[in-house]
C-alpha cells in the first residue's frame, strides 16, 4: 500500500510514531493478535455474541450498533477464509494520534488489515486497511473505534456491507452486491455484466479467472465513502478497485467492480456493455500489474479492447501532443480527462497496427514483470517497449504525435 510510506515518516516527525514500547510496558502486540484472532472467527462461525464481545463495553452505541452491522454484513457474505492482522512494521504504534481520549487506559492503535476471499468469484485474498483502536479495560484489549485517525488522513476501509443490509445475486461470472431496494437494478446489471464477459472473453488473450464481485453501491455518496475517493466521481460511470502491497512482492489484492449508477443508468445499454468491457478489461489485467504501469498504458490497453482493438486509430484533436500524464485522467474538465483516454487508446491502435493484435497486452504484461527495479517508470516503459516492440517510448510518442 504505496501511499503509506511518505506518510509515516510525515507522522514519525510529528513525533506519533514512537520508536518502541514504553519503559516496563509490555508490547500488546501479541495479545491483541489474539483478540482479532477470536474475532475472525466469530465471523466465520457466525458467532454475533462473540463478535461484539471484542467490543469495547465503553464504546459509544453508534459505534457499536456499526460493529453489529458489519458483522452482519459480513455473515451475509460467502467467505472461503477470513483473517485480522495486526501490523506495525509499517506504522508502529500510532496511539498518540488519539489525543488521550480514553484517559489512562492502555492504548494501542496498529495498521490492522482484513484479509478474506469470496467464494467461486476471488482467485486471491482481498486486503483492506482498518484503523482499529484497542484499549485495555481491566486484563482484557477491546476495539474501541475504528475512527481516530480520520482527521490525520488514515480512515478504515468500508464496503457495502458495512453500510446496511446487501442482496447477492450470483452468475456464471459476477457476484452481484447491492442493497435489497436495488434487486431490480442488480439484476439488469448482472445480465449487461455477462454480455460485457462474452465480449472481453473474444478479444482478451491472458489467462484471467474471469470471475468476480460486482458492487452496485446506493448512491455517489455512498460510493465514495467506499472508495475514499478524492475526485469527482460524477464524472465516471464505473471503477475497478484493487491493491498492490509493497511487502509482497507487489502482488494485487482481489479486484472489485464499482458501479455509478447515477451516471451509468443514464445511457444505454450499448454503452453500458462497452463500460463493462472496459473495466473487465482491468480486472483481467490485475494479475498482471507492477508499480511502474503509468494511466495511459493502464487506460489506453482497456480502451481499445473495449472500442473493438481498432489499428487505425488517430491521435485526438487538441491536446498537447504529448502522452497523457497520471492526473489528467482524474483532474480537470470532462472534456479534457476524455481526451486523455483517447489519446491513450491511438497509442495502442498505434502499437497494434506496427506489431499485431497481441501487442498492447504483451506490453502491458512485460511491463509489469518489474516490480522492485532501478529508474523511472518512463525508463520502464522504455525498456519494456524496446523489448517487446522494438521501440523507444520516443519512437511511439514521436509516431503517435503524427498520426
Amino acid at each position: 500500500m504505496r501511499h503509506l510510506v511518505a506518510l509515516v515518516v510525515l507522522l514519525a516527525a510529528l513525533g506519533l510514531v514512537p520508536s518502541g514500547t514504553a519503559a516496563g510496558a509490555e508490547d500488546p502486540l501479541a495479545d491483541v493478535q489474539r483478540l482479532l484472532d477470536a474475532r475472525a472467527a466469530a465471523v466465520r462461525s457466525g458467532d454475533r455474541a462473540g463478535f461484539l464481545a471484542t467490543v469495547d463495553p465503553q464504546a459509544p452505541a453508534e459505534f457499536r450498533e456499526a460493529q453489529r452491522r458489519s458483522f452482519e454484513g459480513l455473515a451475509s457474505l460467502p467467505l472461503a477464509s477470513y483473517a485480522l492482522q495486526a501490523r506495525t512494521f509499517d506504522t508502529g504504534d500510532l496511539a498518540p494520534g488519539t489525543k488521550g481520549r480514553y484517559g489512562s487506559a492502555r492504548v494501542f492503535v496498529p495498521e490492522t488489515r482484513q484479509v478474506y476471499r469470496l467464494r467461486d468469484y476471488d482467485d486471491r485474498d482481498a486486503v483492506e486497511q482498518l484503523w482499529l483502536t484497542f484499549v485495555e479495560r481491566g486484563d482484557r484489549w477491546y476495539v474501541a473505534s475504528d475512527s481516530d485517525l480520520e482527521e490525520l488522513g488514515l480512515e478504515s476501509s468500508r464496503q457495502l456491507w458495512d453500510l446496511g443490509p446487501v442482496r447477492l445475486q450470483p452468475t456464471e461470472h459476477f457476484l452481484v452486491v447491492s442493497h435489497p431496494e436495488q434487486a431490480a437494478r442488480a439484476a439488469a446489471l448482472a445480465s449487461i455484466a455477462e454480455d460485457g464477459m462474452t465480449e472481453l472473453s473474444r478479444v482478451w488473450d491472458q489467462p484471467w479467472s474471469a470471475r468476480i464481485p460486482l458492487v452496485l453501491p446506493g448512491s455517489a455518496q455512498e460510493l465514495q465513502r467506499i472508495l475514499r475517493s478524492t475526485v469527482d466521481l460524477d464524472k465516471f460511470v464505473a471503477f475497478v478497485s484493487y491493491s498492490s502491497l509493497d511487502d509482497n512482492e507487489h502482488q494485487v489484492t482481489a479486484p472489485r467492480i464499482f458501479i455509478q449508477d447515477e451516471r451509468l443508468a443514464g445511457y444505454g445499454r450499448a454503452f453500458q456493455v462497452s463500460t463493462l468491457v472496459h473495466e473487465l478489461s482491468h480486472a483481467a489485467a490485475a494479475p498482471l500489474v507492477g508499480p511502474f504501469i503509468p494511466a495511459w498504458v493502464h487506460e489506453g490497453v482497456s480502451e481499445w479492447i473495449a472500442s473493438g482493438r481498432p489499428t487505425n486509430e488517430r491521435r485526438p484533436r487538441g491536446g498537447d501532443a504529448e502522452l497523457p500524464r497520471d492526473h489528467e485522467f482524474s483532474s480537470g474538465a470532462a472534456d479534457s480527462i476524455v481526451r486523455s483516454y483517447r489519446e491513450s487508446r491511438a497509442a495502442m491502435s498505434l502499437l497494434a497496427a506496427g506489431k499485431g493484435l497481441g501487442a498492447p497486452s504483451a506490453f502491458l504484461r512485460a511491463l509489469g514483470e518489474a516490480k522492485v527495479e532501478p529508474g523511472s517508470t518512463d525508463h520502464r516503459v522504455d525498456a519494456a517497449l524496446r523489448r517487446v516492440a522494438g521501440m523507444s517510448l520516443a519512437d511511439l510518442q514521436g509516431r503517435w504525435a503524427g498520426r
